[in-house]
């Protein structure tokens, strides 16, 4: 199967400019940073997808696969009459997913063009935000839906991040250094807002947003995921003096502490159909 069947996912020979992407894709501890994310997140998203009612059949673009759970997901769901393309910054991840109806192919989605009206369902978690230019990569992913096809856009607003009982300043200071580096590096704390106001403009039908956060246990797989965002930023926010690096070391050993619980970012769904 290719994605060359109704219109083709252009080659990008400067791969490198996605290198101000805020997190290292060569980082040797990624792969784990994006699985930890997905345990985060991956039962509240398929819980929408099947709420959605994807089905047997259906063509999927499934937009940053991270590590490939959801895409994984989606395959079976669709099964062989189906397909699922998932594409991503670093596809290697992806090399797992062998079924005959799925893709894996590398992209950027600020430089490169989506097949036009191919898809049933597109799915984004955690991109647009990232993006500089984010109602433009809204319109281009419409643009790959068939008439009636579904948008479902995932991300987040940060402000509940590390809200605890243990104090109104719970790790409020890492938080500052490594979402002030996040945001100059283009992300948008504020994301899922911009998602709504994007598919409102576009003229989707049926648009709808809602949130959802996770209540975040110390030294659990997904507190693990908190601690390897911090490392990675680390270089960063000691070389331009945001924290020092034993604050950083005392970060994470509050976040490895079972006695620590704090909430996550709400990560806001985005919803939308495109008319027939």
């Amino acid at each position: 199967m290719s994605v060359t069947e109704g219109a083709e996912i252009a080659a990008d020979p400067d791969v490198a400019r996605a290198a101000e992407y805020v997190f290292d894709q060569s980082w040797d501890q990624e792969s784990e940073r994006l699985r930890t994310n997905e345990a985060i997140w991956d039962p509240g998203t398929i819980e929408r997808l099947e709420r959605l009612g994807v089905a047997a059949g259906w063509s999927v673009l499934e937009v940053g696969a991270g590590t490939g759970s959801i895409a994984g997901w989606l395959a079976e769901r669709v099964g062989p009459d189906g397909r699922v393309v998932a594409v991503d910054l670093e596809p290697s991840r992806l090399d797992w997913l062998t079924a005959a109806n799925v893709e894996a192919v590398r992209l950027d989605l600020r430089t490169q063009e989506l097949p036009a009206g191919a898809f049933d369902l597109v799915h984004s978690r955690m991109v647009v935000q990232h993006l500089a230019d984010r109602p433009a990569a809204v319109a281009k992913l419409v643009r790959a839906l068939k008439p009636g096809g579904r948008l479902f856009l995932e991300d987040t607003d940060s402000l509940s991040l590390f809200r605890s009982s243990a104090g109104e300043d719970f790790l409020q200071d890492v938080k500052a250094a490594g979402y002030g580096l996040m945001r100059r590096s283009g992300h948008e704390p504020r994301g899922g807002h911009f998602d709504l106001d994007a598919a409102l403009e576009l003229g989707l039908e049926e648009v709808a947003a809602e949130g959802r956060a996770v209540m975040v246990h110390g030294g659990s797989r997904q507190a693990r995921h908190y601690m390897l965002w911090l490392e990675s930023l680390r270089p960063r926010i000691v070389a331009e003096g945001l924290v020092s690096e034993a604050r950083v070391d005392e970060a994470l050993r509050e976040m490895a502490d079972p006695g620590h619980r704090w909430l996550s970012q709400v990560l806001i769904s985005t919803f939308g159909r495109r008319a027939r």
